[in-house]
């Protein structure tokens, strides 16, 4: 070939490219929040293609997302919802080979001729947690297949995640919740003749005023491992405890009820009767029992040898000299007999109990079947919330209390002194000293301190702050109850307590009740002031404060560790 053939052919080839390039560009990528013509365009051309984009309204909304993912699929495009070059070609192309035509909405549209199934070919995963047409979609399936009886309200939640589950059960699919590909297909499967779009758009129509009959055969039941295989359902991947909320924990009491460890509704609010529940599921798992779900918690709900109420082990019962020879059901702690008297020092099934269901109540102890003295300062607090005689014994009048329902928890205040009441784990935050809290805070503000260990409060006001809080009891009746909760004395050992701001927030901290240097309130009973400590970054702490700081963060440190299972660096 010549110099001056070659010189034709690459000249030929760079205009191609440049023409090509310039057609790429003539799309620019199209995503869900624009608005506009090239929108409206869009939409049309879908419309007629017949990927429903809803009214073309030059908005890309949902409903043109959806539209936007069924064409990719349908035509082998990278499935992202984005309609950016290629899918822009592709569509235009389809149309009459000029974006232009679908300006003018052409009526000799190239229309495939494939039916297409209920799901349009979009077999993409639809999961727990999920919203839009897509959970519709799948809810009408499931609904007319007679698995769901629930709204179709585009909300995958509790109702149609044991819909999914009882479908891949009667299915002999992995029973996961997740509606995968091998799922919708087999639903697909089951439609039979009605397995097209145009059914299922017809269908999400009319649906919610049908009959629905769920045959038997669906039906969940808790039964013994033994006999039928534990339904399961998704695992939640956060760490909940009391005050939690969110779909994680609908599938936590949806779990916890197959098992027969929950008996109310899957709200999804960690409540009172779902902290009482795990606390049960980890008593009979041989877990620490603190009504933190938690992965050493998961790990036993989600295995296949799980234990549910029908076949677990009950107890053995504890000698009669620490209760009498009664077996108490770890399902229900009412059972328990209360004619038997605890004191520090016992141990056994009657102190677990015990400690379980003080711990349900939202007392600060472990729960390990010794009366030791993180026991013994619980029932203190416990008979001092309901007004009972304060020994540290629990005998007859203090177990009939705890047992008979009605018991107070340290959030709820026994005496008109309003300030005595104290948080619930779940409202305690662990909240930074120079991040959140020194900038909200003013000098001569009054703090609430609260002691999970005793139920004891105290008020302090707010002297001045620097890489710590220094405050003074507000009162001398303040200074009484602080000492009091110190053990009657006046010493720099620091303990963790509940801080709540003058926001109304509860923080973690730590303090003393060591008088020491100047103070400012004359008749309180306290010469000086004290040091309350939050959390501060543990290099920051060594490099200013390595003793007495350092000693403080490693308190409020272990602490967290014990409410949450959370370790802090």
């Amino acid at each position: 070939m010549s110099i001056k053939k070659l010189t034709f052919v690459l000249a030929c080839l760079l205009i191609m490219a440049l023409t090509a390039s310039a057609a790429a560009e003539t799309y620019g990528k199209l995503r869900p929040g624009d608005s506009g013509a090239a929108v409206l365009r869009l939409q049309n051309g879908l419309k007629q293609l017949g990927f429903d984009p809803g009214s073309p309204d030059g908005k890309y909304g949902p409903k043109t997302t959806n539209a936007v993912l069924l064409f990719q699929q349908r035509y082998g495009l990278t499935v992202d919802g984005l309609a950016g070059p290629k899918t822009q070609q592709k569509l235009y192309s389809i149309l009459e080979g000029s974006p232009s035509a679908s300006q003018t909405n052409p009526t000799q549209a190239t229309v495939p001729t494939t039916v297409q199934g209920w799901f349009s070919g979009n077999y993409a995963t639809i999961g727990n947690g999920q919203r839009g047409d897509r959970v519709r979609l799948l809810q009408a399936a499931l609904k007319k297949t007679g698995y769901y009886s629930g709204a179709l309200d585009g909300s995958f939640g509790s109702g149609t995640l044991q819909a999914v589950i009882s479908f891949q059960r009667s299915a002999g699919l992995t029973q996961d919740g997740k509606a995968g590909t091998k799922t919708l297909k087999k639903l697909e499967t089951r439609l039979g003749s009605e397995n097209t779009a145009a059914a299922a758009a017809a269908y999400l129509g009319t649906a919610q005023s049908q009959p629905i009959v769920i045959p038997a055969s669906s039906q969940t039941t808790v039964v013994p491992a033994a006999a039928q295989p534990v339904v399961t359902v998704s695992r939640p991947s956060r760490t909940l405890r009391y005050g939690s909320s969110g779909d994680d924990v609908r599938a936590l009491q949806t779990r916890l009820a197959q098992l027969g460890y929950y008996s109310g509704a899957a709200t999804g609010s960690y409540d009172q009767q779902t902290l009482e529940a795990v606390i049960r599921f980890q008593a009979v798992s041989g877990l620490e029992t603190d009504g933190v779900a938690g992965n050493k918690t998961y790990n036993k709900l989600y295995a296949s040898n799980v234990p549910t109420v029908s076949n677990a082990v009950t107890q053995t019962p504890v000698p009669a000299a620490e209760t009498p020879s009664v077996t108490v059901s770890p399902t229900n702690a009412t059972t328990a007999q209360t004619t038997a008297t605890l004191r520090p020092g016992a141990s056994g099934n009657g102190v677990t109990q015990m400690q379980t269901s003080l711990r349900a109540l939202g007392y600060d102890l472990t729960i390990n079947g010794s009366y030791d003295a993180a026991t013994e300062a619980a029932v203190r607090a416990f008979q001092s919330r309901n007004s009972l005689s304060v020994d540290g014994i629990a005998g007859p009048k203090t177990l009939g209390k705890l047992y008979a329902g009605n018991a107070l928890g340290p959030g709820a205040a026994a005496t008109a002194t309003s300030y005595n009441a104290g948080p619930s784990i779940g409202q305690v935050k662990l909240l930074h000293w120079f991040n959140d809290v020194k900038p909200t805070i003013k000098n001569g503000q009054t703090l609430l301190v609260y002691d999970p260990a005793t139920g004891i409060s105290w008020r302090l006001r707010v002297y001045s702050r620097g890489r710590h809080c220094d405050a003074e009891p507000l009162t001398k009746e303040d200074t009484d109850n602080m000492v009091r909760a110190f053990g009657g004395k006046n010493t720099w050992d620091q303990k963790a307590v509940y801080v709540q701001l003058p926001s109304g927030v509860w923080s973690l901290a730590s303090t003393h009740d060591m008088p020491h240097d100047s103070g400012s309130i004359k008749d309180n009973g306290f010469n000086g002031h004290l040091c309350v400590h939050f959390l501060r970054d543990m290099d920051e702490a060594m490099k200013n404060d390595p003793k007495y700081g350092v000693a403080n963060q490693k308190t409020i440190r272990a602490k967290w560790k014990q409410m949450t299972g959370e370790d802090i660096p």
